[in-house]
C-alpha cells in the first residue's frame, strides 16, 4: 500500500506543477476556509453495498483519524443507502455550514443537490463517480490504463503466443467497457495471440467459477485469462485449480483486493497479478481537502491515478491488514 500511496503523491505533484503553470480550476470559495486546526472535513459516500466500498470506508475513517491526530479540528464520515438519503445529507451539510466536503456521489443523478453545496459556497473534492457542477477537483482511478496495462502483461508473459480467454461483465457498464476494450486494443500489438470472448452476468467468485468450468471445459488449450475483476480472477483461479489444468499460465486480476494479494503471493506455478484501482485512492482525495484547508487556492479538475501492477515481486507493498477488501 506503501508504494500506492507514494504514486499517487507522485500523480498529484505533477498535475499540480501543469496546473501551477497553467491554471486550474478554482471553485469554492478560494484557499484556506477557517484554517486546518478549526476546520472539519465531511466524507460523504454510499454504504458498504459490495467490498470495495467497504475498503473505502476503511481507508477514509483510516485517513480521518490521522488528520484528527495531526490537528484536524473535526472529521465526520456519513454514508447512505441511495441518491435521495445521500441529498439529504448534503442539503443538512449545507444547512450546517460545513468548511470542506469530499463526496463520493452513488451517481451523478446527485447532481442537484452537489449545484447547491457550490451554490453555498462550500468546498467540494469528488472521489471516483462525477457529478456534473463546478466542483473544486475530482480524482479517480483509470479503467482504460487497467484494461491497457493488463494486456500488454499478459502478451509479454506469453511471449506473443498463446490463446486469452476474455471474461466480460457487460451488466456492469462503463467500468466493463473501458476495461474490456482497452485490453482488446492491447493484445491486439500481439498478432500471435488469439483471444476467445466469454461473458458472465456479474461480477462474484461464483460466477466465474462457473463460466470458467464450462470454458475448460469446451477448450483443451487456454495460456491465459483476462478477467475486469479481482473477484472473476479468484473465480477463475479456482476452476483452473478443480480442472487440474496446468496449461493456463498467466491469469490477471483488476482492482487490488486482499484475499487476491494473498493468492498472488502463495501461487508458484501461475502467474498472477493485478492492476490496482485502489480504495486508498480516498485518501488521496482527502489530502486534496487538507491543501485547501491548509491555504491551496488552485486544483486540477480532473487528477487521474495511475494502476500499480502487483506481482509477487512486489505484493507485498500493497498488504493492509484490517482491510475489509
Amino acid at each position: 500500500m506503501l508504494k500506492k500511496r507514494i504514486l499517487g503523491v507522485i500523480a498529484l505533484v505533477l498535475v499540480a506543477a501543469f496546473v501551477a503553470a497553467c491554471g486550474g480550476n478554482g471553485g469554492g470559495t478560494g484557499g484556506g476556509g477557517g484554517g486546518f486546526e478549526d476546520s472539519e472535513i465531511v466524507v460523504v459516500m454510499p454504504a458498504a453495498e459490495h467490498g470495495w466500498i467497504a475498503a473505502v470506508i476503511f481507508f477514509a475513517e483510516q485517513r480521518g483519524q490521522e488528520l484528527l491526530a495531526e490537528g484536524l479540528g473535526g472529521f465526520r464520515l456519513l454514508t447512505s443507502a441511495n441518491i435521495a438519503e445521500q441529498a439529504a445529507q448534503l442539503d443538512e451539510l449545507i444547512s450546517q455550514n460545513v468548511d470542506v466536503i469530499v463526496l463520493f456521489p452513488h451517481s451523478d443523478e446527485l447532481d442537484f443537490a452537489a449545484q447547491r453545496v457550490v451554490d453555498a459556497e462550500i468546498p467540494l473534492f469528488v472521489f471516483n463517480r462525477n457529478v456534473n457542477v463546478d466542483f473544486n477537483s475530482r480524482l479517480l482511478g483509470s479503467n482504460l490504463m487497467i484494461g491497457g496495462e493488463s494486456g500488454r502483461v499478459i502478451g509479454e508473459q506469453l511471449g506473443g503466443e498463446g490463446i486469452v480467454a476474455a471474461i466480460s461483465v457487460p451488466a456492469v457498464g462503463s467500468t466493463n467497457y473501458e476495461r474490456h476494450n482497452s485490453f482488446q486494443d492491447a493484445i491486439a500489438e500481439f498478432p500471435g495471440i488469439e483471444v476467445i470472448n466469454i461473458t458472465t452476468t456479474a461480477i462474484s467468485i461464483e460466477e466465474a467459477l462457473t463460466v470458467t468450468t464450462d470454458l475448460l471445459t469446451a477448450h483443451p488449450q487456454i495460456d491465459a485469462i483476462f478477467t475486469i475483476d479481482d473477484s472473476l480472477s479468484l473465480g477463475a483461479l479456482q476452476a483452473v485449480r478443480e480442472a487440474g489444468r496446468t496449461d493456463v499460465r498467466v491469469i490477471n486480476g483488476s482492482g487490488g483486493s486482499q484475499v487476491y494479494f494473498q493468492q498472488i503471493a502463495e501461487e508458484q506455478d501461475i502467474y498472477l497479478f493485478t492492476a490496482t484501482f485502489s480504495p486508498t485512492m480516498i485518501m488521496d482525495t482527502m489530502n486534496l481537502a487538507v491543501e485547501y484547508l491548509n491555504g491551496r487556492t488552485e486544483f486540477p479538475e480532473i487528477t487521474i491515478i495511475p494502476p500499480s501492477i502487483v506481482t509477487r515481486d512486489n505484493v507485498q507493498d500493497f498488504f493492509a491488514p484490517g482491510s475489509p477488501w
